[in-house]
């Protein structure tokens, strides 16, 4: 759009579409963005996933009387995935339903646009965020959220019931609820409008809200769309996305488990060994940033916790695996040789005649604990099996000698009464071990499995071993183990030189407490490893010394303190520095008064202060943080959730930062 330049050809006005119902913010948001501020040439994009309303929204602005007024002269195109320069300057008067995708189209578009300060505008939608990270000029992108479930029954029902009619009330329940299936996408909304305008019983409108996918008679158009942005995925994303589609339906996969399965399924390989969960990451980030994933839940530090796959894209995912024979799940027949197997145990009955394949993995994102079906009488089957995910399903002890038949097994998760490692420790390729028991045997043999990247097992002892040739360079977390500070020596640390996370309980401090003298507290030598970015620590008096090493480690980001006692007065007066510190919580740490200086957390970004009862209030000095985004209160006194909220005051009137407070309470 363009205030005062002139143009030599006549623009076409794309048609004004029906009413949209949920993008009215959104919409005056937008055009604030468009008409207002500085005289420079500028761009606004919004970016979305297909199906949210993007294009509708942008024609709404776009024949808004508020556009019209401001600005001279209007033009409307569409970039398709192959452009050339010259036809994309002629595609000007035309539309076409494809977006933008690559950076370099815009890059030829924008320099037909000098700034000239007229007050320009380029307004731009698009699904992929790289894009609209690339093209933003002085607004950030906006990003189109979903429709909000009130919004979504709204839309319904104006597209159900025209002419203002309203929905009858026996209607009403099983009409939100069709809403909400939809999950917030305009797009679908429209069209399961179009049939429950065709059905007026409840019980019709049940079945289709219980089946969203196969009452949408534009299925192949949704899949088209989804092909589009499929096709535009770098070759090593489109594994990973094929993979999440065998989940089940509203799955909210756990992020960190998936990272874990894609390694282990060498959907992400680099030379650099060690980076190959920054890799995963990278890729999910893609992946969402393509708007074919979804964040569904997130940490407190920001990061991502659990994501889903939205039905349309899942059944594309399906499809596309039946096409190239990427996996099968089991259960159905003929099943091919030579392709990758998937098994999900659920709440049904399995199934074992099965062939050997390829490559096989079993993973089972449900499974209920009271179902005592023994899987492991299917692994005769799946010699080739990768990933085994059991951590839902209590299992017995019959189980040992099902893994001597699994040597390519590289992530195994189990819930057991009894876990001895000797059990697996001759699987060689081995990445990680989770492992929740009552009773754990530990073996020195389980450290000549070198290629461990994670050692995940509730509460474990770990002991000095003699031999100087076991090195685990590829392990990057070990938790939650159980040691003595003794054994706690620069020697044993280096072992594991790449360690990054490690959850740790100390022997002197758990169960005889009171035998400890103060002295003898303060004379203990810590000794963690170097290169630690995550420490979490439970049952420990909080020393001076301990407090000083912990400062000492250079790369630490996120400090987790549980359990935590003091000798003599429960005062923590904090005197050290942890420079690259952003995320600090305290559980049930045991004091009344907290001091630090401005420059103890120079970078944090999240405090979580949770079921510490004594505490009096959070240190004031919070209120110089610059980095300090969120802080979070739970089960803890009044006075503590008041000096959050006047720290989030404070940064507000002195320093112009907004800073999250969240505060909950159990119910008394």
């Amino acid at each position: 759009m363009e205030n005062t330049e002139e143009s030599c050809i006549e623009p076409y006005y794309p048609p004004i579409d029906e009413e949209l119902v949920g993008f009215d913010d959104d919409a005056e948001n937008i055009t604030k963005y468009l008409i207002r501020g500085r005289m420079d040439l500028d761009i606004v994009s919004i970016v979305g996933m297909a199906g949210l309303g993007k294009t509708a929204l942008a024609r709404k602005i776009y024949n808004s009387r508020s556009i019209i007024d401001h600005f001279d002269v209007r033009a409307w195109c569409s970039v398709s995935q192959t452009y050339n320069m010259r036809e994309l300057l002629l595609q000007i008067l035309k539309q076409i339903t494809d977006n933008i995708w690559e950076v370099h189209g815009l890059a030829y578009f924008r320099a037909c646009f000098p700034d000239r300060h007229t007050g320009s505008r380029i307004m731009v939608t698009t699904r992929n965020e790289e894009v609209a990270s690339y093209v933003k000029g002085y607004s950030d992108p906006y990003s189109l959220p979903f429709l909000k479930d009130e919004k979504s029954w709204e839309l319904l029902q104006k597209k159900v019931f025209q002419r203002g009619n309203s929905c009858p009330l026996e209607l009403v329940n099983v009409g939100q609820l069709v809403a909400k299936k939809c999950k917030g996408l305009p797009s679908l909304i429209i069209m399961i409008a179009e049939i429950l305008s065709e059905e007026r019983e409840a019980s019709s409108w049940l079945k289709v809200a219980y089946d969203i996918s196969s009452h949408v008679s534009d299925k192949e158009m949704i899949m088209k769309t989804i092909q589009s942005s499929y096709d535009y995925l770098p070759d090593h994303l489109k594994p990973c996305l094929l993979y999440m589609g065998l989940f089940p339906k509203d799955y909210e996969i756990p992020v960190s488990n998936l990272l874990k399965w894609w390694i282990a399924e060498e959907f992400v390989q680099s030379i650099d060994t060690l980076k190959l969960e920054e890799l995963s990451e990278i890729c999910l980030c893609n992946l969402v940033g393509s708007n074919l994933v979804v964040v569904s839940k997130t940490r407190s530090n920001g990061k991502m916790k659990c994501c889903i796959v939205l039905d349309q894209v899942r059944d594309f995912c399906l499809r596309k695996i039946t096409e190239e024979k990427f996996m099968q799940l089991i259960g159905y027949p003929d099943q091919p040789e030579e392709q990758r197997l998937c098994m999900y145990i659920e709440d049904r009955t399995m199934t074992s005649d099965f062939k050997e394949s390829d490559q096989e993995f079993i993973v089972h994102p449900k499974f209920s604990i009271l179902d005592r079906k023994n899987p492991f009488r299917l692994l005769n089957n799946l010699k080739l099996v990768r990933v085994l995910h059991l951590l839902d399903i209590y299992l017995d002890n019959s189980f040992p000698t099902a893994f001597q038949s699994l040597p390519h097994l590289r992530y195994l998760a189990i819930f057991v009464k009894a876990f001895d490692c000797k059990w697996v420790s001759h699987l060689l390729h081995l990445q990680t071990l989770r492992v929740r028991s009552s009773y754990i045997m530990i073996s020195p043999a389980i450290w000549k499995i070198s290629k461990l990247r994670h050692v995940d097992i509730n509460e474990f002892p770990v002991t000095i071993w003699e031999e100087d040739d076991i090195v685990l360079d590829n392990l990057k977390t070990l938790g939650m183990c159980s040691m003595s500070v003794a054994d706690m020596t620069r020697k044993f640390w280096d072992k594991f030189a790449n360690l990054e996370e490690l959850r740790l309980h100390i022997n002197e401090f758990a169960d005889h407490i009171s035998d400890y003298s103060s002295s003898a507290l303060m004379n203990l030598d810590i000794i963690f490893p170097s290169r630690l970015k995550c420490l979490s620590l439970s049952e420990i008096f909080l020393t001076d010394e301990l407090v000083s090493s912990i400062a000492e480690l250079r790369y630490l980001e996120t400090l987790k303190l549980s359990e935590i006692y003091f000798a003599g007065e429960k005062h923590w007066d904090l005197s050290y520095t942890f420079g690259q510190l952003e995320f600090l919580k305290l559980h049930r740490v045991f004091m009344t008064k907290w001091s630090c200086s401005e420059d103890s957390f120079p970078r944090l970004e999240c405090l979580v202060v949770k079921n510490c009862s004594k505490l009096e209030e959070i240190p004031d000095t919070f209120m110089d943080s610059g980095f300090l985004r969120l802080i979070k209160v739970i089960d803890c006194s009044d006075s503590v959730c008041n000096s959050a909220v006047k720290i989030k005051e404070e940064l507000g009137e002195c320093y112009g930062i907004s800073i999250q407070v969240d505060i909950s309470k159990k119910d008394k």
